[in-house]
């Protein structure tokens, strides 16, 4: 048994000998026991509110066993967690993961002071009734020191916190310890970690992606049959925080008499070497809440509920109601949803095959969508290309970035990891597409909400027609739309100096060649026609003819 693995079973066991430990709680039950606690607010709406420190996950100070070996600072951490605790009531929460089918579950041990973080991670995790499990798969502790406090005034990159994960090489031995820190988000995403290392490098039956998926039950013209058809349609969409994930899965297609669209989920879940998707969170959802308004009704409409959880978000002082349009206190105030509460919200957490993943960027020198193939595809996310949000680094929010995979959690190989996907959508035949939802243009138009939309609703209604040479960037672009504004589409036409273009493209192809030369040099060299597959060197003429619509 690993340090980590026994500080947790002592934790817990220590507790509950010595009767401190608090477990078997319904969602109700936790909610009476977080609206006690100082600094916890309940809504007019009957909601739970409280700030987390820090405000957003501790990403400068993580580390997980596989990609740095634990040594003398994570064995001190582990003993001190046991010491803390040992003086603390406990909330031992057990919850399942995933729909349950997969035999998966986590243990949160929590400091009652931080009730709000069990209520938050059981309307996350799990259904209302009470649960107790055995031996959990995974297991995540958080408790604070003497240091908690004073951090509070600090930039996040000089909080005295640590959070590590260790992975292990059997289910049972995940455990995350998170000191100095209650951002309901290490929990959440501390699953995410365990489950991504799990289905690849433990269960070893595909890959898990940042990435959520929907369902769509449409009309569409079926050539065998020269008739339209009602078929499933089901598309995964990847992309960083902020990047509009949660907002493209949560908007309904259907139209027409019969028509349904549902959301499995939104934040991630594991693709199977079959082509199947299953989402890893039956109880709600993680949402932003940064500029959350009437344009997102059925998100808006769950915030409010008074089932939430908010966290971070502005209260007024009498009534207390949440106020989405203030962001002064910071840009990541966060909402846990019902996906009872969620009208959109599937049944069904799973679906047996995808049929598009769609990948979301945000660079003004990418289409609004552009098709690509499996190789593009792999080497898309291999760059990672997009923006930090103020939930991984705020001091870095909003500024331009590359992250493997689009996906800050992952461990281990990432060769490995970028060739188990590459083989999933070649032997799946899954299509796959790059949509930006960010700023499109010289002028860093505006991709709408509305332009991006209609654009995903001509795709699955296979009504997008797509080039048959590369753009630039070496993507093939939309040349035939029946919903989305095709003049808007192509961003080298939206470019009229060609100097400034070139440039861009230039600098851009630049800093792509650094991080390929970064990324080789560590994890070995990349199969050339994966490779190639997109450029990476500057081309400053075939720029000027890709402007030439040539």
């Amino acid at each position: 048994m690993n340090f980590f693995k026994a500080a947790a079973v002592k934790i817990y066991e220590q507790a509950r000998r010595e009767k401190r430990l608090i477990e078997g709680c319904t969602l109700e039950e936790i909610k009476r026991l977080a609206v006690r606690q100082d600094g916890v607010i309940q809504t007019q709406m009957g909601s739970v509110a409280a700030d987390s420190e820090p405000m957003n996950r501790s990403a400068p100070h993580t580390r997980n066993s596989i990609d740095h070996p634990f040594g003398e600072p994570e064995e001190r951490l582990a003993a001190q967690a046991v010491d803390v605790l040992s003086r603390e009531r406990v909330i031992s929460l057990d919850t399942i993961i995933g729909d349950g089918r997969d035999g998966v579950t986590a243990r949160f041990l929590i400091p009652e002071p931080y009730a709000q973080l069990a209520y938050g991670l059981k309307l996350l995790f799990d259904r209302p009734e009470a649960r107790v499990v055995d031996v959990p798969t995974y297991t995540i502790v958080y408790f604070t020191d003497g240091q908690f406090e004073a951090n509070k005034a600090k930039k996040l990159l000089d909080k005295d916190v640590m959070v590590r994960l260790f992975m292990g090489e059997r289910r049972g031995e995940q455990v995350k310890i998170c000191r100095n820190t209650i951002y309901l988000g290490e929990g959440k995403k501390g699953i995410f970690q365990f489950e991504d290392w799990r289905v690849k490098a433990i269960d070893r039956s595909g890959i898990f992606l940042h990435a959520g998926a929907r369902r769509d039950y449409l009309w569409i013209y079926d050539e065998n049959t020269e008739r339209p058809e009602l078929q499933e349609v089901v598309m995964a969409v990847s992309g960083l925080t902020a990047t509009g994930k949660t907002t493209t899965l949560c908007r309904k297609f259907s139209k027409l008499p019969r028509e349904t669209s549902e959301m499995i989920g939104d934040d991630g879940g594991a693709i199977g070497f079959d082509g199947s998707y299953a989402a890893f969170e039956v109880g709600g959802l993680y949402v932003k809440t940064e500029g959350l308004d009437e344009s997102q009704p059925e998100i808006l409409r769950a915030a409010e509920s008074r089932d939430a959880f908010l966290e971070n978000v502005a209260i007024t002082k009498y009534p207390y109601m949440p106020d989405f349009k203030d962001i002064a206190k910071t840009g990541n105030a966060r909402a846990v949803v019902s996906r009872h509460n969620l009208e959109i919200a599937s049944g069904s957490l799973r679906a047996n095959r995808l049929h598009h993943i769609v990948i979301l960027t945000r660079n003004p020198l990418v289409n609004v969508i552009s098709r690509l193939t499996a190789e593009q595809a792999t080497m898309q996310f291999i760059y990672g290309e997009s923006i930090e949000s103020s939930g991984g680094n705020p001091e870095e929010a909003g500024k331009f970035k590359r992250e493997f995979f689009l996906d800050p959690f992952i461990a281990g190989d990432r060769m490995e990891h970028a060739m188990i996907f590459y083989d999933i959508v070649r032997r799946n035949r899954i299509p796959c597409y790059l949509a930006n939802t960010g700023t499109i243009g010289q002028h860093d138009q505006k991709v709408t909400l509305r332009q991006s939309l209609a654009t995903y609703n001509d795709l699955v209604r296979k009504q997008l027609r797509f080039s048959v040479e590369g753009d630039w960037l070496g993507h093939y672009y939309p040349i035939q739309c029946d919903r989305a504004n095709l003049d808007l589409m192509r961003a080298c036409r939206l470019f009229d100096d060609r100097n400034l273009a070139e440039k861009r493209v230039a600098d851009f192809l630049r800093g792509r060649a650094q991080y390929l030369e970064a990324f080789e040099a560590k994890y070995g060299r990349i199969p050339d026609t994966i490779r190639e597959s997109l450029p990476y060197r500057e081309a400053g003429h075939a720029v000027a003819e890709k402007m030439n619509g040539q």
